[in-house]
């Protein structure tokens, strides 16, 4: 992907600016005719690609954009709609002089309007999650031993609008992990399949069939509570009490950039210097730079990933993210400073439902390698417990699947993956071109061992 430290050519990134779409696929499709350098052909194709895919995430034109947000926000107005859209705060594009709006427009509303967010919706499946998680946190705090529970999950990947053609197929699989264990893949679809191996950094089962066929997996594994009691109480009291125990790992990986996103920018660097001015230890520095992004950061959904060209950079820049957004710009910034910290994501599951979820992990010599969770530590901006929490600690709804991020699958694809930089919902591809899907994630059984 480092092609995308290509930036576009201008006639083409104006077209983009102003709008008009149609030039600007236009404009590719010439460029695409010349004789130009590889890497100059691999950054327009996969722009061609993003421009295509573009329109998916924004579906709503204005009237059903304003039923949606009536929807989802209690008493939402027209008035209300025109002020947002006025003010900048709703996320749109024009295509061809048409305003088109985000899918997932009025939930961002309720995450940067205290006053919106008291008036959206709640569903009773989403305050049972909430409950549970609150649940669970709250009693670890006061002393209850971490949870164990056995998990057992299926996913389902269909194509849309299939071809009649062969397709390959990769869905995510459970590995071990620092904090799940047992993992077991009980069926799938295809006897063809092909599972990597468990330390795959992105694991994955692998198919091949009819693009009018269902490809499914199930599978089940061990998760727990991960609770350093120590680093809570030490995280709330400022670290007065640790001291380094020196020890060293060679994980260098974890300390590298990895074009095009985990760059050790200018501005990055010395957004760091700010950060970590005073600090000293490892965990102070570590902290810091937590403290930093989910005291500043504002939590956002955001368009997928292919769409942006370096995510920590934006995040910086904006002040805005989602879990991955926040998780990235914590994880770059932490290699900068020496500090070890990589990827890892699944899907955050509990006993009613599982979606995709992004957070962190990072190498302390007082305690080894942590999870931090950016994020769920930043959502009550006020909660320093709940904030110290996740610095470290992490609840047992997770499913981890990918334990780096932009990673080759194993078989290789031969196009750009949807999400080119993670697979928590799978990717599909012809012989000769990509193909897109819809999955679905049923969580099977959730009971404590």
């Amino acid at each position: 992907m480092e092609f995308l430290l290509l930036g576009l050519p201008e006639e083409i990134r104006r077209a983009e600016s102003s709008g008009n779409i149609s030039l600007a696929q236009e404009l590719i499709a010439n460029w695409l005719l010349k004789d130009i350098p590889e890497l100059h052909k691999k950054r327009l194709e996969f722009e061609k690609l993003r421009l295509e895919r573009l329109r998916l995430y924004y579906p709503f034109p204005y009237d059903v954009a304003l039923q949606e947000g009536k929807n989802l926000i209690a008493n939402f107005t027209e008035e209300e709609f025109k002020s947002f859209i006025e003010k900048g705060v709703i996320d749109f594009i024009e295509i061809d002089e048409v305003k088109f709006f985000e899918k997932r427009f009025a939930y961002n509303l309720g995450f940067r309007f205290p006053e919106i967010k008291s008036r959206m919706k709640e569903s009773e499946e989403q305050k049972k999650k909430r409950e549970i998680l609150e649940g669970r946190i709250k009693a670890l705090m006061e002393g209850d031993n971490p949870k164990k529970w056995k998990v057992r999950a299926k996913i389902t990947y269909k194509v849309k609008e299939p071809k009649g053609k062969r397709v390959r197929v990769w869905l995510p699989v459970p590995k071990e992990s620092y904090f799940q264990r047992e993992v077991k893949v009980l069926e799938f679809s295809h006897s063809n399949a092909a599972i990597t191996p468990e330390n795959s950094l992105q694991r994955t089962i692998f198919f091949e069939g009819r693009d009018t066929e269902e490809f499914f997996v199930s599978f089940e594994y061990i998760t727990e509570e991960v609770w350093n009691q120590r680093l809570f109480e030490n995280t709330l009291l400022g670290f007065k009490d640790l001291h380094s125990s020196h020890k060293t790992v060679d994980i260098s990986d974890f300390l590298e950039e990895k074009p095009p996103h985990i760059i050790f920018t200018p501005l990055l660097r010395h957004l760091l210097d700010m950060i970590l001015e005073g600090t000293e230890s490892v965990i102070e520095k570590a902290f810091a730079i937590y403290d930093f992004v989910t005291s500043r950061v504002r939590y956002s959904y955001v368009k997928p990933y292919i769409y942006y060209d370096n995510i920590p950079q934006f995040v910086a820049e904006n002040l805005v993210g989602d879990c991955g957004f926040q998780a990235l710009l914590f994880i770059t910034l932490c290699r900068i400073a020496g500090i070890p910290a990589h990827w890892q994501s699944g899907w955050y599951i509990t006993p009613y439902e599982a979606s995709p979820h992004d957070w962190a992990v990072i190498y302390l010599p007082e305690f080894g390698f942590v999870p931090v969770d950016l994020s769920f530590g930043g959502k009550d901006k006020g909660d320093r417990k709940r904030k110290a929490f996740y610095f470290g600690n992490l609840d047992g709804f997770r499913m981890v699947a990918n334990d780096e991020f932009q990673e080759d699958f194993h078989p290789p694809t031969k196009f750009v993956r949807e999400d080119p930089y993670d697979n928590q919902v799978g990717e599909a591809e012809y012989e000769d071109e990509k193909a897109f899907g819809e999955h679905k994630i049923e969580v099977l059984g959730f009971e404590e061992v």
